[in-house]
């Protein structure tokens, strides 16, 4: 019996080292992992995914923003701009740039300015995101995302008065139109036929969208004044008149009418004028007066022939002064506030587009808008 208990403790001791071998083996492959396995569930937790860096992403806007200032220089008057910072984490990578909400007064249609604002952000990697007729988002899509840099909120503009600015005696030289370009307004550009770059100020203008007239020269009152290529005299018969003015139009492409150089005499004679006109008329053209005399007959004639016409009342230059001419534009803005239709005219040979650039706010000031000629016809 006693060799039988013995065994059995032998046994029993073998069993409880057996069990004491298992714990300490678990214990050392256990080492590290979770208590959950300790707990008896059948697998260890997954490893904790690892968090990839983030990756700073650039975004130009000081670029779009420099594009969308040039936009509005154009077309519409700055009211209130508010900035504020945004920053946006998505798949690893980091958004950061300055988002912007601009009030304006739009001084055009809403289609032309979005048209604008989209070539002049492109560059930048910028594009229009939504559009309605009171406002334009403006921003960067990458991967998927709107990243905003400009919502652009339309206010409606009523102008006080508007304003016609005809710049004359273009075609000269293409350096003469750049000063014209850079106001950044619809003016309008009268080009001389029959001049070595008439054809390209015209295509220039244009493709700048502003308006152009061709400069049709007619004979002055005064002896020695050379009326150069393509000019109208009163010795000519109807057919000759009529086809100089053909010719002269021909020479400056896309003109959408046409304004009379010098012109003191012809525009007096009311033949001359009724065979100018009547070219003018078939090829559905406006006639704008520069009233060089008090007796043209010009705009008379032209509302008889039912053909839309306009006259001139502020010469800006017959000084080429910079004071006198930022009196005559000073001049030029008390008129229209008390007419509120104005046409004005000045010279592209002249000082008057460097001096028109620094008075622009004094025009935005007193809400009066700068439009094509084409506007102001009747």
């Amino acid at each position: 019996m006693a060799r039988r208990r013995l065994r059995l403790r032998s046994a029993t001791e073998r069993s409880a080292a057996l069990v004491a071998a298992v714990v300490v083996a678990g214990f050392l492959l256990g080492v590290g992992l979770s208590q959950g396995w300790w707990l008896g569930r059948s697998t260890p937790p997954a490893a904790p995914l690892a968090i990839p860096a983030s990756r700073d992403v650039a975004l130009d806007d000081a670029a779009i923003d420099a594009g969308v200032r040039a936009a509005l220089d154009r077309t519409a008057t700055v009211v209130k701009v508010a900035t504020s910072s945004r920053l946006m984490r998505e798949r690893g990578q980091v958004y950061q740039w300055t988002a912007r909400t601009v009030d304006i007064k739009a001084r055009g249609r809403v289609t032309d300015l979005a048209r604008q604002l989209g070539q002049q952000v492109a560059p930048a990697g910028g594009q229009i995101l939504e559009q309605t007729p009171t406002f334009i988002r403006i921003g960067v899509r990458r991967a998927g995302l709107d990243l905003v840099t400009h919502d652009i909120q339309l206010i409606p503009f009523v102008p006080a008065a508007r304003v016609a600015i005809l710049f004359d005696d273009a075609g000269g030289s293409l350096e003469q139109l750049e000063p014209i370009l850079a106001l950044g307004r619809s003016v309008t550009v009268t080009i001389l036929p029959g001049l070595r770059y008439s054809r390209e100020v015209a295509a220039r203008a244009q493709e700048g969208g502003l308006e152009v007239l061709l400069h049709l020269p007619m004979e002055p009152e005064e002896r020695g004044l050379a009326l150069g290529p393509g000019g109208i005299t009163t010795g000519m018969s109807d057919v000759q008149i009529s086809q100089v003015v053909a010719t002269d139009l021909s020479q400056v492409p896309g003109a959408i009418g046409l304004s009379n150089h010098m012109g003191s005499k012809a525009t007096a004679d009311e033949r001359v004028m009724r065979a100018v006109l009547r070219e003018v008329k078939s090829h559905g053209l406006i006639f704008v007066d520069s009233v060089t005399s008090p007796q043209s007959v010009g705009m008379r004639l032209a509302m008889e022939m039912q053909i839309r016409t306009a006259s001139r009342s502020v010469f800006l230059d017959n000084q080429n002064k910079a004071d006198a001419i930022r009196a005559q534009i000073q001049r030029l803005i008390i008129l229209a506030l008390e007419r509120k239709d104005v046409v004005a005219i000045g010279h592209a040979t002249r000082l008057t587009p460097r001096v028109l650039k620094e008075m622009l706010v004094e025009f935005d000031r007193h809400d009066i808008e700068l439009v094509p000629v084409s506007a102001l016809v009747k």
